[in-house]
Protein backbone atom coordinates (compact mmCIF):
# COMPACT_ATOMS: atom_id res chain seq x y z
CA UNK A 1 0.00 0.00 0.00
CA UNK A 2 1.95 2.74 -0.94
CA UNK A 3 1.88 6.04 0.32
CA UNK A 4 -0.14 7.94 -2.22
CA UNK A 5 -3.22 5.52 -2.26
CA UNK A 6 -3.30 6.24 1.57
CA UNK A 7 -3.03 10.04 1.38
CA UNK A 8 -5.89 9.98 -1.38
CA UNK A 9 -8.25 7.36 0.67
CA UNK A 10 -7.31 9.95 3.88
CA UNK A 11 -8.91 12.69 1.77
CA UNK A 12 -11.68 11.05 0.58
CA UNK A 13 -12.65 9.95 4.88
CA UNK A 14 -12.17 13.22 5.50
CA UNK A 15 -14.40 14.62 3.06
CA UNK A 16 -17.10 12.30 4.07
CA UNK A 17 -17.28 12.31 7.56
CA UNK A 18 -15.19 15.92 8.61
CA UNK A 19 -17.10 17.81 5.34
CA UNK A 20 -16.82 21.05 7.39
CA UNK A 21 -13.35 20.49 8.99
CA UNK A 22 -11.05 23.21 8.40
CA UNK A 23 -8.30 21.92 5.94
CA UNK A 24 -6.02 19.47 7.03
CA UNK A 25 -2.77 19.45 6.30
CA UNK A 26 -1.14 16.64 7.80
CA UNK A 27 -2.64 13.43 9.45
CA UNK A 28 -0.66 11.14 12.28
CA UNK A 29 -1.69 7.64 13.08
CA UNK A 30 -0.18 6.13 15.68
CA UNK A 31 -0.42 2.37 16.53
CA UNK A 32 -2.23 -0.02 19.05
CA UNK A 33 -3.24 -3.26 19.82
CA UNK A 34 -6.17 -4.81 18.56
CA UNK A 35 -7.69 -6.12 21.74
CA UNK A 36 -9.46 -8.91 19.66
CA UNK A 37 -6.37 -10.00 18.43
CA UNK A 38 -3.86 -8.37 20.21
CA UNK A 39 -1.99 -7.86 16.96
CA UNK A 40 -0.16 -4.28 16.59
CA UNK A 41 -2.53 -2.04 14.71
CA UNK A 42 -3.15 1.11 13.77
CA UNK A 43 -5.29 3.30 15.96
CA UNK A 44 -7.67 4.96 13.77
CA UNK A 45 -10.16 6.10 16.94
CA UNK A 46 -7.52 8.55 18.09
CA UNK A 47 -5.94 10.20 14.59
CA UNK A 48 -4.12 13.51 14.98
CA UNK A 49 -4.55 16.35 12.60
CA UNK A 50 -2.52 19.46 11.82
CA UNK A 51 -4.59 22.08 10.20
CA UNK A 52 -3.10 24.81 7.68
CA UNK A 53 -3.59 27.50 10.54
CA UNK A 54 -1.43 25.00 12.19
CA UNK A 55 -3.91 23.94 15.11
CA UNK A 56 -3.85 20.30 16.36
CA UNK A 57 -7.02 17.93 16.36
CA UNK A 58 -8.42 14.58 17.44
CA UNK A 59 -10.40 12.48 15.12
CA UNK A 60 -12.36 9.82 14.43
CA UNK A 61 -11.98 7.60 11.19
CA UNK A 62 -12.94 4.37 12.14
CA UNK A 63 -15.23 2.47 9.71
CA UNK A 64 -13.97 3.86 6.36
CA UNK A 65 -12.38 2.75 3.28
CA UNK A 66 -9.28 4.71 4.98
CA UNK A 67 -8.86 2.66 7.96
CA UNK A 68 -9.29 -0.13 6.18
CA UNK A 69 -6.36 0.65 3.63
CA UNK A 70 -4.42 1.40 6.67
CA UNK A 71 -5.24 -2.10 8.70
CA UNK A 72 -4.01 -3.62 4.85
CA UNK A 73 -0.68 -1.16 5.40
CA UNK A 74 0.02 -2.28 8.78
CA UNK A 75 -0.14 -6.35 7.76
CA UNK A 76 1.97 -5.54 4.78
CA UNK A 77 4.53 -3.16 7.31
CA UNK A 78 4.47 -6.57 10.04
CA UNK A 79 5.20 -9.54 7.57
CA UNK A 80 7.89 -7.54 5.76
CA UNK A 81 9.78 -6.02 8.80
CA UNK A 82 7.85 -7.72 11.68
CA UNK A 83 7.61 -4.18 13.11
CA UNK A 84 4.86 -1.29 13.01
CA UNK A 85 5.71 2.55 13.43
CA UNK A 86 3.50 5.48 13.56
CA UNK A 87 2.61 7.08 10.35
CA UNK A 88 2.38 10.66 9.45
CA UNK A 89 0.44 11.39 6.04
CA UNK A 90 0.70 15.51 4.24
CA UNK A 91 -2.66 15.99 2.84
CA UNK A 92 -1.49 19.65 2.45
CA UNK A 93 0.93 22.62 2.23
CA UNK A 94 1.79 23.72 5.85
CA UNK A 95 0.48 26.87 7.61
CA UNK A 96 0.98 29.67 4.80
CA UNK A 97 2.54 32.07 7.37
CA UNK A 98 5.17 29.79 9.84
CA UNK A 99 4.84 31.26 13.27
CA UNK A 100 8.05 31.60 15.38
CA UNK A 101 8.35 28.55 17.89
CA UNK A 102 9.08 29.75 21.37
CA UNK A 103 12.03 27.64 22.38
CA UNK A 104 12.96 26.03 25.86
CA UNK A 105 16.36 26.88 27.26
CA UNK A 106 18.57 23.92 26.40
CA UNK A 107 17.58 24.35 22.31
CA UNK A 108 18.69 28.13 23.18
CA UNK A 109 22.03 27.18 24.28
CA UNK A 110 22.14 24.00 21.96
CA UNK A 111 21.80 26.66 19.32
CA UNK A 112 24.10 29.40 20.84
CA UNK A 113 26.82 26.12 20.94
CA UNK A 114 26.15 25.62 17.40
CA UNK A 115 26.79 29.03 16.26
CA UNK A 116 29.96 29.60 18.18
CA UNK A 117 31.54 26.48 16.96
CA UNK A 118 30.33 27.28 13.35
CA UNK A 119 31.91 30.99 14.24
CA UNK A 120 35.24 29.51 15.40
CA UNK A 121 35.54 27.65 11.96
CA UNK A 122 35.38 31.08 10.17
CA UNK A 123 38.50 32.41 8.63
CA UNK A 124 41.05 35.31 9.18
CA UNK A 125 40.44 34.85 13.60
CA UNK A 126 43.23 35.27 15.96
CA UNK A 127 44.03 32.70 18.27
CA UNK A 128 42.29 34.16 21.54
CA UNK A 129 39.23 34.28 19.21
CA UNK A 130 38.93 31.07 18.28
CA UNK A 131 39.71 29.62 21.95
CA UNK A 132 37.00 31.84 23.09
CA UNK A 133 34.17 30.99 20.82
CA UNK A 134 35.03 27.44 20.70
CA UNK A 135 34.77 27.38 24.76
CA UNK A 136 31.83 29.57 24.75
CA UNK A 137 30.50 26.42 22.06
CA UNK A 138 31.45 23.56 24.68
CA UNK A 139 30.19 25.24 27.43
CA UNK A 140 26.95 25.79 25.84
CA UNK A 141 26.84 22.79 24.83
CA UNK A 142 27.47 21.47 28.19
CA UNK A 143 25.17 22.99 29.89
CA UNK A 144 22.33 22.23 27.53
CA UNK A 145 23.37 18.61 28.01
CA UNK A 146 22.93 18.48 32.14
CA UNK A 147 20.83 15.87 33.53
CA UNK A 148 17.32 16.54 32.50
CA UNK A 149 16.32 15.69 36.30
CA UNK A 150 18.29 18.50 37.58
CA UNK A 151 17.18 22.70 37.01
CA UNK A 152 19.66 24.13 35.01
CA UNK A 153 21.85 26.84 36.13
CA UNK A 154 21.23 30.80 35.37
CA UNK A 155 21.94 31.65 31.46
CA UNK A 156 22.74 35.02 31.87
CA UNK A 157 26.08 34.73 31.47
CA UNK A 158 26.30 32.66 28.22
CA UNK A 159 23.22 35.98 26.91
CA UNK A 160 26.55 38.30 27.89
CA UNK A 161 28.48 36.15 26.11
CA UNK A 162 26.65 35.72 23.09
CA UNK A 163 25.59 39.69 22.98
CA UNK A 164 29.30 40.14 22.98
CA UNK A 165 30.32 37.80 20.42
CA UNK A 166 27.48 39.23 18.21
CA UNK A 167 25.65 35.40 18.36
CA UNK A 168 22.06 34.48 18.48
CA UNK A 169 20.49 33.41 21.54
CA UNK A 170 17.08 33.72 20.79
CA UNK A 171 13.73 32.97 22.67
CA UNK A 172 11.89 31.71 19.45
CA UNK A 173 12.83 30.85 16.22
CA UNK A 174 11.18 30.66 12.64
CA UNK A 175 11.91 27.56 10.56
CA UNK A 176 13.85 29.41 8.33
CA UNK A 177 16.43 30.44 11.41
CA UNK A 178 16.57 27.09 12.50
CA UNK A 179 16.87 24.95 9.07
CA UNK A 180 20.03 27.53 8.75
CA UNK A 181 21.17 26.69 12.06
CA UNK A 182 21.21 22.93 10.84
CA UNK A 183 22.93 22.99 8.27
CA UNK A 184 25.63 25.09 10.25
CA UNK A 185 25.94 22.63 12.29
CA UNK A 186 26.25 19.71 9.80
CA UNK A 187 28.60 21.72 7.56
CA UNK A 188 30.72 22.44 11.18
CA UNK A 189 30.81 18.50 11.49
CA UNK A 190 31.59 17.69 8.18
CA UNK A 191 34.92 20.23 7.49
CA UNK A 192 37.20 17.64 7.85
CA UNK A 193 35.52 14.93 5.22
CA UNK A 194 36.68 14.13 2.17
CA UNK A 195 35.01 14.15 0.03
CA UNK A 196 33.32 16.97 1.46
CA UNK A 197 29.23 15.91 1.27
CA UNK A 198 27.40 18.25 -0.82
CA UNK A 199 24.20 18.00 1.28
CA UNK A 200 23.41 15.92 4.48
CA UNK A 201 19.81 14.37 4.10
CA UNK A 202 17.40 13.39 7.17
CA UNK A 203 14.69 11.13 6.57
CA UNK A 204 11.16 11.97 8.36
CA UNK A 205 10.03 9.41 11.08
CA UNK A 206 8.93 9.41 14.60
CA UNK A 207 10.17 9.02 17.95
CA UNK A 208 7.06 7.70 19.90
CA UNK A 209 4.74 8.92 18.94
CA UNK A 210 5.91 12.36 17.44
CA UNK A 211 6.49 13.09 14.00
CA UNK A 212 10.32 13.88 13.96
CA UNK A 213 13.45 14.61 11.24
CA UNK A 214 15.70 11.29 12.45
CA UNK A 215 19.35 12.10 12.75
CA UNK A 216 20.17 8.68 13.68
CA UNK A 217 19.45 8.28 9.88
CA UNK A 218 21.25 10.88 8.36
CA UNK A 219 22.94 10.75 4.67
CA UNK A 220 25.28 12.07 3.06
CA UNK A 221 25.11 13.06 -0.60
CA UNK A 222 28.13 13.73 -2.68
CA UNK A 223 28.68 15.54 -5.59
CA UNK A 224 28.96 12.66 -7.85
CA UNK A 225 25.59 11.02 -6.61
CA UNK A 226 27.20 8.21 -4.06
CA UNK A 227 25.73 8.47 -0.79
CA UNK A 228 26.55 6.82 2.40
CA UNK A 229 25.36 6.79 6.49
CA UNK A 230 26.44 8.73 8.36
CA UNK A 231 26.44 8.45 12.14
CA UNK A 232 28.40 11.24 13.27
CA UNK A 233 25.88 14.27 13.12
CA UNK A 234 23.51 11.95 15.72
CA UNK A 235 24.18 14.82 18.37
CA UNK A 236 22.28 16.23 21.13
CA UNK A 237 22.13 19.57 19.62
CA UNK A 238 21.45 18.56 16.10
CA UNK A 239 18.23 16.66 17.37
CA UNK A 240 17.34 19.41 19.17
CA UNK A 241 17.02 21.82 16.38
CA UNK A 242 15.43 19.08 14.14
CA UNK A 243 12.70 18.73 16.66
CA UNK A 244 12.20 22.62 16.97
CA UNK A 245 12.34 22.11 13.26
CA UNK A 246 9.45 19.47 13.40
CA UNK A 247 7.02 21.43 15.17
CA UNK A 248 6.77 24.19 13.04
CA UNK A 249 6.65 21.96 10.31
CA UNK A 250 5.69 18.39 10.50
CA UNK A 251 7.79 15.61 8.64
CA UNK A 252 5.55 12.95 7.20
CA UNK A 253 6.02 10.33 5.32
CA UNK A 254 8.69 10.25 2.44
CA UNK A 255 9.62 13.93 3.55
CA UNK A 256 13.25 14.20 3.33
CA UNK A 257 15.25 17.74 4.84
CA UNK A 258 18.11 18.61 2.82
CA UNK A 259 20.54 20.18 4.83
CA UNK A 260 23.45 21.91 1.95
CA UNK A 261 26.99 22.48 2.82
CA UNK A 262 27.04 24.98 0.31
CA UNK A 263 24.63 26.42 -1.83
CA UNK A 264 22.58 23.69 -3.65
CA UNK A 265 24.17 23.05 -7.17
CA UNK A 266 22.07 21.08 -9.54
CA UNK A 267 25.17 21.14 -12.23
CA UNK A 268 28.60 22.62 -12.26
CA UNK A 269 27.12 26.48 -12.56
CA UNK A 270 25.27 26.63 -8.96
CA UNK A 271 22.81 29.54 -10.54
CA UNK A 272 19.72 29.05 -8.96
CA UNK A 273 18.02 28.68 -12.22
CA UNK A 274 20.20 25.70 -12.84
CA UNK A 275 19.06 24.04 -9.46
CA UNK A 276 17.42 20.69 -10.50
CA UNK A 277 16.08 19.12 -7.32
CA UNK A 278 14.18 16.45 -9.97
CA UNK A 279 15.80 13.12 -9.92
CA UNK A 280 17.91 12.55 -13.21
CA UNK A 281 15.18 11.08 -15.71
CA UNK A 282 12.33 11.08 -13.16
CA UNK A 283 9.30 12.45 -14.08
CA UNK A 284 8.24 16.07 -12.77
CA UNK A 285 4.84 14.86 -12.17
CA UNK A 286 6.01 11.71 -9.95
CA UNK A 287 8.82 13.56 -8.18
CA UNK A 288 7.90 17.34 -7.41
CA UNK A 289 9.38 18.59 -4.51
CA UNK A 290 7.67 20.32 -1.04
CA UNK A 291 4.75 20.00 0.01
CA UNK A 292 1.22 18.95 -2.39
CA UNK A 293 -1.14 21.45 -3.38
CA UNK A 294 -4.42 19.84 -3.98
CA UNK A 295 -6.84 21.29 -6.46
CA UNK A 296 -9.20 22.86 -3.77
CA UNK A 297 -6.29 25.01 -2.53
CA UNK A 298 -5.28 26.17 -6.09
CA UNK A 299 -8.66 27.74 -6.17
CA UNK A 300 -7.05 30.02 -3.14
CA UNK A 301 -3.37 30.04 -4.75
CA UNK A 302 -2.62 33.87 -3.89
CA UNK A 303 -2.47 32.61 -0.45
CA UNK A 304 0.38 29.99 -0.78
CA UNK A 305 2.38 32.47 -2.76
CA UNK A 306 4.17 34.80 -1.28
CA UNK A 307 6.51 36.95 -3.58
CA UNK A 308 5.33 39.68 -5.49
CA UNK A 309 6.72 38.39 -8.49
CA UNK A 310 7.85 35.58 -10.27
CA UNK A 311 10.41 33.82 -12.73
CA UNK A 312 8.92 30.63 -14.95
CA UNK A 313 10.65 27.72 -16.20
CA UNK A 314 9.85 25.30 -18.53
CA UNK A 315 10.47 21.63 -18.35
CA UNK A 316 12.15 20.64 -21.55
CA UNK A 317 14.08 17.36 -22.15
CA UNK A 318 14.63 17.19 -18.71
CA UNK A 319 15.81 20.70 -17.91
CA UNK A 320 14.74 23.70 -16.91
CA UNK A 321 14.43 26.56 -19.32
CA UNK A 322 13.31 30.17 -19.60
CA UNK A 323 10.52 31.18 -21.97
CA UNK A 324 11.68 32.64 -25.29
CA UNK A 325 12.67 36.23 -25.59
CA UNK A 326 9.30 37.33 -26.77
CA UNK A 327 7.28 35.64 -24.23
CA UNK A 328 7.00 36.82 -20.45
CA UNK A 329 9.61 35.64 -18.13
CA UNK A 330 8.72 37.18 -15.25
CA UNK A 331 4.94 37.19 -14.04
CA UNK A 332 3.23 39.00 -10.98
CA UNK A 333 2.02 36.62 -8.06
CA UNK A 334 -1.72 37.54 -9.65
CA UNK A 335 -0.68 36.13 -13.17
CA UNK A 336 0.94 33.39 -11.89
CA UNK A 337 -2.37 32.35 -9.48
CA UNK A 338 -4.52 32.81 -12.39
CA UNK A 339 -2.06 30.35 -14.66
CA UNK A 340 -2.17 27.81 -11.55
CA UNK A 341 -6.28 28.32 -11.95
CA UNK A 342 -6.37 27.75 -15.48
CA UNK A 343 -4.16 25.28 -15.52
CA UNK A 344 -6.14 22.87 -12.99
CA UNK A 345 -9.40 24.30 -14.56
CA UNK A 346 -8.10 22.45 -18.16
CA UNK A 347 -7.34 19.76 -16.76
CA UNK A 348 -8.98 16.24 -15.79
CA UNK A 349 -8.71 15.51 -11.98
CA UNK A 350 -6.37 14.07 -10.86
CA UNK A 351 -3.89 14.60 -14.15
CA UNK A 352 -1.92 17.18 -12.67
CA UNK A 353 -0.30 18.04 -9.57
CA UNK A 354 1.08 21.18 -7.59
CA UNK A 355 3.92 21.46 -5.02
CA UNK A 356 5.33 24.05 -3.34
CA UNK A 357 9.08 23.73 -2.23
CA UNK A 358 10.33 24.89 1.15
CA UNK A 359 11.96 28.17 -0.43
CA UNK A 360 8.79 29.47 -1.90
CA UNK A 361 9.33 27.36 -5.51
CA UNK A 362 5.92 26.49 -7.24
CA UNK A 363 6.01 23.22 -9.43
CA UNK A 364 2.79 22.24 -11.22
CA UNK A 365 2.59 19.38 -13.81
CA UNK A 366 0.46 17.02 -15.89
CA UNK A 367 2.70 14.20 -17.63
CA UNK A 368 2.81 15.70 -20.78
CA UNK A 369 4.68 18.83 -19.74
CA UNK A 370 6.15 20.68 -16.55
CA UNK A 371 6.44 24.62 -15.21
CA UNK A 372 7.85 26.04 -12.44
CA UNK A 373 7.86 29.44 -10.99
CA UNK A 374 10.56 30.83 -8.95
CA UNK A 375 10.71 33.46 -6.30
CA UNK A 376 12.37 36.88 -7.85
CA UNK A 377 13.70 36.92 -4.29
CA UNK A 378 15.69 33.53 -4.99
CA UNK A 379 17.89 35.21 -7.76
CA UNK A 380 20.18 38.24 -6.20
CA UNK A 381 20.54 39.54 -9.77
CA UNK A 382 17.13 39.76 -10.95
CA UNK A 383 16.30 42.81 -12.87
CA UNK A 384 12.77 44.33 -13.72
CA UNK A 385 12.65 44.26 -17.92
CA UNK A 386 15.73 42.30 -17.90
CA UNK A 387 15.94 38.56 -18.93
CA UNK A 388 16.77 36.27 -16.15
CA UNK A 389 18.89 34.14 -18.16
CA UNK A 390 21.32 36.79 -20.52
CA UNK A 391 20.18 39.87 -18.14
CA UNK A 392 19.96 41.33 -21.18
CA UNK A 393 17.34 43.97 -21.80
CA UNK A 394 13.67 42.65 -23.03
CA UNK A 395 13.91 46.03 -25.17
CA UNK A 396 16.86 45.51 -27.05
CA UNK A 397 17.38 41.51 -27.46
CA UNK A 398 14.35 40.42 -29.51
CA UNK A 399 12.89 36.90 -30.08
CA UNK A 400 14.29 33.65 -29.92
CA UNK A 401 15.88 31.35 -27.14
CA UNK A 402 18.37 32.61 -23.88
CA UNK A 403 21.64 31.24 -24.99
CA UNK A 404 21.92 30.96 -20.79
CA UNK A 405 18.26 29.65 -20.48
CA UNK A 406 19.13 26.41 -19.31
Amino acid sequence: MNAAHLISAARDALTTRYAHERTASTLTITTTHDPASHILTYDCENVVVRHEDGTLAYIDLTNTEFAEDLDAHAEDRLAASGSLHPLTLRLGPGPVAQSAAELNVRTRLFILSVHARAAAHCPGLGGNQVLELANLAFEANDLARHDNTLPLPRIESQAHQAAAHELPFPREASAAFLTQTARLAVRTMSHNMQPCPLAIELPAGHFGDTPAWLAYQAVARYRDGATSREPRYNTPALRAVLKAIAALQTPAAGDWLRLYLTCPPANPTGRILDRDPIPESAPVHDAMPGAIITGEQVRRIADLLDANEYVVQLRTAGTWRLPHHDEPGTLTRRQVAATLRRARDRSRPGAIRFSRDTDGTVYVSDTAQAARYLPTTLIPDHRDGHCPGCHAPYATIGEGPCDLAA
